[in-house]
């Protein structure tokens, strides 16, 4: 009678504890509703639509309890010789015979172009989780830097050994903090990125770890790593995706990269006529700068060469007020070999940027410009702000190498603004909305499509952190 009377009571206090969540949490439609009737999001009958899907999902994660994932026995993650092997199956334990799965829900997998609110959804949802579930949102590619940095170190902790297998071991820790993982920006371009992804997903999305996954992706799951080394060997993974997720295709009609904002002044570009290193320039720059110094530093005093640790070796910021605002030239930013994991850290430990002496460039400075849309993205990503003193508007910046003049401020001709009609069946424009002019730019720096992508993102996130909307949403 008493056990009937426990069961009983662990029931009651069960419906109880489900009730209260249901209560308590806020589902992503309530949020949505939330959001429009503050004037902070257009109301659109199209992401309505996808949010049918986050609710469903929301209202799994609320019933949801995910397994318990035991350490992996190091022991078990090292190769063995014949003898060790034997003595150690006599030795070793007997593992617990595993506990029946749990069913996990499917996750998200959302993709389409630039500009149609993925993000937007996907930080909505990673709002509305409910509060008894871990969960972590990253942008991809900081994802699997940390991933490399922290596969090194298991390796150096048990001895350094390359030969072990410390792949369940990165499984075992990303359960533990993660049950719902939310990727943006899913974009798979590197072969050692690709392994080491495929073999972690697998681990990761099987039922006794219990991990779901919500990843917005430019891409259709089926395109990813397209033509990428070894590709053969990553089509598993894409499968695993498939099954696990809701692939849904967001194309919805309004392009919010178009839709008018109030333009800021944080980009300073001398007027036509006047050259970017003349006295009267310079005169402008100065106050540009201390302008929005003063803005971001919001009070806190400034403090020069400011050391920050990253694997092992310091990066110096020249100009600082921590955690607030970081001023470099661009040659300290981009003229230095500086990798993503330096961007990633800076972007991490700063709310703004203020970037000057940005000169005209071209293909021959291809690395600096590479650098500047690594840095660039890691901003946008953590929804950082951006000021800068540039030779020219973004949209003018970039140029043929013959049109360069003496030094790095001056043209020897003024370059033409006619752009053919050849880039209407351009990929950038006919497939993800871009204009034909930031084609024309992207084509001038590469000929892959992940990195003409890359570029053509990076003028349009440019224009999307001038607005006075971007500013005021991290500083007001």
């Amino acid at each position: 009678m008493l056990i009937v009377r426990s069961s009983l009571f662990q029931i009651v206090c069960r419906s109880i504890y489900r009730a209260g969540v249901r209560r308590h949490s806020t589902s992503p439609l309530q949020r949505y509703d939330h959001l429009v009737a503050q004037h902070r999001l257009k109301d659109d009958a199209y992401q309505r639509g996808i949010l049918s899907s986050l609710e469903g999902l929301y209202s799994e994660l609320v019933r949801y309890r995910p397994p318990k994932v035991d350490e992996p026995d190091i022991r078990d993650l090292t190769p063995k010789t014949g003898l060790s092997k034997a003595f150690g199956s006599i030795f070793r334990k007997k593992k617990k015979a595993p506990e029946e799965a749990v069913s996990v829900p499917n996750g998200i997998y959302l993709y389409g172009d630039v500009g149609c609110g993925k993000t937007m959804l996907m930080d909505l949802f990673y709002q509305t989780v409910p509060k008894h579930l871990t969960k972590r949102r990253v942008h991809f590619h900081q994802f699997m830097q940390n991933l490399h940095k922290r596969s090194h170190e298991l390796k150096m902790k048990h001895g350094g050994k390359h030969d072990i297998d410390v792949i369940p071991l990165l499984a075992w820790e990303l359960a533990q903090k993660s049950t719902v993982l939310c990727f943006d920006e899913f974009q798979v371009t590197d072969v050692a990125d690709a392994m080491l992804l495929r073999r972690l997903l697998n681990l990761v999305l099987r039922p006794d770890h219990g991990l779901i996954l919500f990843a917005t992706s430019n891409r259709a799951p089926d395109d990813l790593y397209i033509n990428g080394i070894q590709r053969e060997s990553f089509i598993p993974c894409i499968q695993l995706i498939k099954r696990t997720t809701k692939v849904i295709y967001l194309n919805s009609p309004t392009d919010y990269r178009k839709v008018p904002k109030p333009l800021s002044s944080v980009y300073y570009f001398p007027k036509p006529g006047i050259r970017f290193d003349s006295k009267t320039s310079r005169k402008q720059q100065k106050q540009h700068i201390d302008t929005w110094y003063h803005f971001f530093a919001q009070g806190v005093p400034p403090q020069e060469n400011v050391p920050l640790r990253i694997w092992g070796r310091d990066l110096v910021v020249p100009l600082s007020s921590p955690p607030n605002v970081a001023l470099f030239t661009f040659d300290q930013l981009c003229g230095q070999p500086l990798a993503a994991g330096d961007y990633l850290t800076l972007a991490s430990s700063y709310k703004a940027f203020i970037v000057t002496d940005i000169p005209y460039l071209s293909v021959n400075v291809r690395d600096r410009v590479r650098r500047f849309i690594t840095f660039l993205d890691a901003v946008y990503d953590s929804h950082g702000c951006l000021a800068v003193t540039a030779v020219a508007p973004f949209s003018d910046i970039f140029v043929e190498p013959e049109d360069l003049g003496d030094g790095d401020y001056s043209l020897s001709r003024t370059t033409s603004e006619e752009v053919e009609d050849a880039l209407e069946n351009d990929d950038l424009v006919k497939n993800h909305g871009f204009d034909k002019k930031m084609a024309k730019k992207a084509a001038m720096f590469g000929t892959l499509d992940e990195e003409r992508f890359a570029f053509a993102r990076a003028l349009s996130r440019l224009s999307q952190m001038s607005t006075q909307h971007w500013i005021d949403d991290r500083f007001s």
